[in-house]
């Protein structure tokens, strides 16, 4: 799990040209005496940039483990009296008094991804202070047809036969996917140059839709659609991802596949629609290729069919349906009658161990069951 973390952050805080703009962004935004809201922290960095600007305190939300190392980080820069670290999901967070600016990282390849726009949406309802300011503020995102190797083979092992085995079935999946990758104009050949599909505001988690014409001016194979993000940080800060530009951050780009490739001539036209619905994280794309002789190809897809929805889960959307009683329902209804106050995690582990060997297969199973409930308690 270490390794895992550790390489992620040291990611996030060897990025350059990301970590500049963000302190420039929060010396540009914070005023003197404002609370500042940091979300998904990590290990503070962004925090600590905030004092920086003179913000009178930070509170840094994180829910892993690495909010123990957060502290200790926060201590060794002097910053312990100013950020108090709060393990918690921002959805679920509560504040005394609402905040002045909000911070956060988790933008995807295409914003959407990494749940920026609903946690700033419901950090602007009930954690924000009226005329709060969210860093980043808004977004455009673009996209652009494609010749990618990657993405193409990502689509088509799927209709190999690995092991001599037929894994056709997943080819459907495959080819409604969002892809995620690093890449630079090295891995990559545009058809014709990005367009803009959509521009809005960082909290803005309604249905976002657009579409763009394009026009062939490289002959080649329109494997998909590859797409990036522009961000304004601050009035005069911006940030972004796009593959072909140099001075972009280091963060993924979105590939949406078409889900057979198509030989296409300089002059043919690619129309794309494209929507996104950020509650509910699916996304949907389709294309239209017209060549100059008039034929037509037309593609349609969406992540939804790239899900691996089963009957199973399916089921369980159904309301109408009795809930069952199950052992595990019973040992829950017990923790919370037991959670009165005055006992400990120990405590109510201690009086549920009886269940051990049968609802739990092991001590740690129950303890981890245990500290589940008193999350969900608070």
């Amino acid at each position: 799990m270490s390794q895992r973390e550790l390489h992620e952050h040291r990611g996030y805080l060897a990025d350059e040209r990301k970590v500049a703009a963000y302190r420039a962004a929060l010396a540009e935004v914070v005023k003197p005496a404002d609370v500042v809201l940091d979300l998904g922290a990590g290990t503070g960095m962004l925090g600590y940039f905030a004092c920086e600007a003179g913000a009178k305190s930070v509170i840094a939300l994180e829910r892993g483990d690495i909010i123990g190392l957060a502290r200790r980080i926060a201590a060794d820069n002097g910053h312990e009296d100013r950020i108090s670290h709060v393990r918690a999901l921002s959805t679920e967070a509560r504040v005394d008094t609402p905040v002045d600016v909000v911070v956060c990282d988790q933008i995807g390849g295409l914003v959407h991804d990494a749940g920026i726009l609903t946690c700033f949406a419901d950090a602007r309802r009930r954690l924000l202070a009226p005329g709060g300011r969210l860093i980043p503020a808004a977004f455009r995102i673009f996209l652009a047809p494609v010749t990618f190797d990657r993405g193409r083979e990502a689509v088509d092992f799927w209709s190999s036969k690995p092991a001599d085995l037929d894994v056709s079935a997943a080819r459907v999946v495959a080819a409604n996917t969002e892809w995620k990758y690093n890449v630079g104009p090295d891995d990559l050949t545009a058809l014709s140059p990005g367009a803009e599909l959509a521009a809005f505001a960082s909290d803005h988690d309604e249905p976002i839709g657009g579409s763009a014409a394009f026009v062939v001016e490289e002959a080649g194979r329109l494997d998909g659609f590859v797409g990036w993000f522009e961000a304004r940080m601050s009035p005069s800060v911006t940030v972004t991802n796009d593959p072909w530009s140099g001075e972009r951050i280091d963060r993924w780009c979105n590939f949406y596949p078409v889900d057979e490739a198509l030989d296409v001539r300089r002059g043919d036209r690619v129309r794309l629609r494209l929507d996104l619905r950020p509650r509910l994280g699916v996304v949907s794309w389709s294309a239209d290729v017209t060549g100059e002789r008039g034929d037509r190809r037309r593609y349609r897809h969406s992540t939804f069919r790239g899900s691996f929805l089963s009957a199973e889960t399916v089921g369980t959307f159904v309301r109408d349906t009795p809930v069952p009683r199950t052992d595990r329902l019973d040992v829950l209804k017990a923790a919370l009658d037991l959670i009165d106050g005055s006992r400990t995690q120990a405590d109510i582990v201690e009086a549920l161990d009886d269940r051990i060997g049968t609802t739990f297969v092991s001590s740690a199973e129950l303890e981890a069951f245990v500290r589940n409930v008193a999350t969900l308690a608070r």
